[in-house]
């Protein structure tokens, strides 16, 4: 079923929790009852997973975790023969085969007609970067919620031979069965990150039984992207890629704070190509760690070239904010969300140990309250008055309205005259600290240097981290200019920066991270100069 601007108001409009109690993607699919594996995938729904191989094959995993191995599989008294498994998991999640590994089966790779409940592919993630285990699930449920199609994802328990790694994500496999859920024929291609993690590199091709097994539709989207003239650039990328649902897609992964999805970091993401339509359609993945950055910008600087193709574009900034505000008021309800987290763990309570549990809770209760910060931070965000454009007609312009960021708890942040009589923005700590001034304005194309007058004292490093004392720099960008520590006199620090196509919101940022000391930062001095 394909969603248009028009629909999307459809689709948003039923209340969370209602439309994700039986299935989180029925209003992709009204028959979406009897789709495969839905039994897996009903609430309060635990499988237990026993996995046993020969001591030979475990030791292949061990060697070689990434190659698939034979085991048989049993679930709910029914037993799997020839089960194709192997470990899954990237840097940060994937752990070996004596701790908790994480799995993926095949049920179809040796035995090309088995299935389990219907489906070819599942795997089960360790949640080591999700320790509530509902991260994964609360996200696939609210992309289907705005029309995007989603792996449905529940829990198991499994146990490898005699071991007992314990409790699981279990979520269904990017296959023919997934897609043929949301899609009227599921013969396009299908493609993940692999040597390159954009549109303008290789990207992996996973083996869909597409009938042409060719990357041309790639090609046309990466080269719509790079289209240097905006208009231009929005209709040829409208030819190629399913733009109602891209514009969602960008607007769920910054609300939900998906730092590790294509957006902001081109890394856990598909794509597959519409055998029907031919145009590409782009699929969330790996969201166990949502909700991480309460004060992530609704129009945050994007990774991806085909998001930051399209937010250069008036027609694509328009419709992203439109879609933003209403997927914003409709879903992110922290009321709700935080009604369906606590109906999804109740049932563990069954299966796993009560010092366990309790654990399980209390993660939970920290991703409710993560929840609460991000919708209070962008529900202020989109209230504010628009961000005012700089008039740089002569060559500068002095930036004003500085507010104070992560103030330091054993010091202080104060604008006005120092002991020399400037006037200055002035952070000082006594303990470890990142605290910063910050401002924002509507910046034009162009290339841009943000420079001012900074002195410090007594200002001690951090140890850790990239940068140092005081600095300058742009919000989602390194430090450029100097790093200050130590006892210095005015100094004139400056970075660079470039804006494209449209004016486009930067925010300036004027920072102090030390261990000890304090900065002044000349507020006369601070200005963006326009350069040639």
């Amino acid at each position: 079923m394909a969603f248009t601007r028009s629909s999307l108001a459809a689709v948003v409009a039923i209340t969370f929790v209602t439309l994700v109690c039986c299935d989180g993607a029925q209003e992709l699919a009204p028959g979406s009852g009897s789709w495969p594996g839905a039994d897996l995938f009903s609430d309060g729904a635990i499988c237990q997973v026993r996995i046993e191989t020969s001591s030979r094959d475990l030791e292949h995993l061990r060697r070689e975790p990434r190659a698939f191995v034979r085991a048989n599989v049993t679930e709910r008294g029914t037993l799997y023969q020839d089960v194709a498994v192997h470990l899954k998991g990237s840097v940060g999640s994937f752990r070996p085969l004596d701790d908790k590994p994480g799995f993926t089966l095949d049920f179809a790779t040796f035995r090309p007609a088995q299935r389990f409940h219907g489906l070819r592919r599942v795997h089960l993630n360790n949640s080591v970067e999700d320790p509530s285990y509902c991260s994964e699930q609360l996200g696939s449920e609210l992309f289907r919620s705005a029309g995007i199609p989603a792996p449905r994802v529940s829990r198991a328990v499994v146990t490898v031979n005699e071991r007992k790694p314990g409790l699981y994500v279990l979520k269904e496999g990017f296959t023919e069965d997934f897609l043929s859920c949301y899609f009227k024929t599921a013969g396009g291609n299908l493609f993940e990150p692999g040597e390159g993690h954009d549109v303008n590199q290789h990207l992996k091709r996973i083996a869909i039984r597409a009938p042409v097994q060719d990357r041309a539709a790639l090609k046309a989207l990466a080269e719509a992207a790079s289209e240097p003239d905006p208009n231009r650039r929005w209709k040829r990328v409208g030819t190629v890629l399913e733009l109602d649902r891209f514009i969602r897609f960008m607007a769920l992964e910054v609300m939900l704070g998906h730092r590790d999805g294509y957006c902001l970091a081109r890394n856990n993401y598909r794509i597959y190509q519409d055998f029907d339509t031919g145009k590409l359609v782009f699929l969330p993945h790996g969201m166990d760690q949502l909700f991480g950055a309460a004060d992530l910008p609704w129009m945050p600087h994007m990774a991806g070239l085909v998001a930051q193709a399209l937010l250069t574009t008036p027609e694509g900034k328009e419709q992203y904010s439109a879609a933003f505000r209403e997927i914003f008021k409709t879903l992110l309800n922290p009321e709700a969300l935080a009604e369906r987290v606590n109906q999804a763990i109740a049932p563990l309570g069954s299966v796993i140990g009560p010092s366990e549990f309790g654990g399980i809770r209390s993660e939970a209760a920290s991703l409710n309250q993560r929840i609460l910060q991000r919708h209070r931070y962008l529900e202020s965000e989109l209230s504010q008055t628009p961000t005012q454009a700089l008039d740089l007609s002569s060559g500068f312009a002095r930036l004003v309205g500085w507010a104070r960021s992560d103030e330091p708890a054993s010091g202080r942040m104060q604008e006005g005259a120092g002991a020399d009589g400037v006037n200055c923005l002035e952070i000082m700590t006594r303990a470890k600290a990142s605290s910063s001034w910050r401002t924002k304005a509507l910046v034009g194309p162009g290339r841009y240097r943000f420079e001012g007058k900074v002195r410090v004292d007594g200002v001690q490093p951090l140890g850790f981290g990239a940068h140092q004392g005081a600095g300058l720099r742009i919000r989602g960008q390194p430090r450029q200019s100097e790093d200050l520590t130590g006892t210095s006199a005015w100094r004139v620090l400056s970075t660079q920066f470039q804006t494209k196509d449209l004016a486009q919101e930067v925010e300036f940022v004027c920072e102090l991270r030390a261990s000890a000391g304090e900065a002044w930062f000349d507020c006369a001095s601070l200005r963006v100069v326009q350069e040639k």
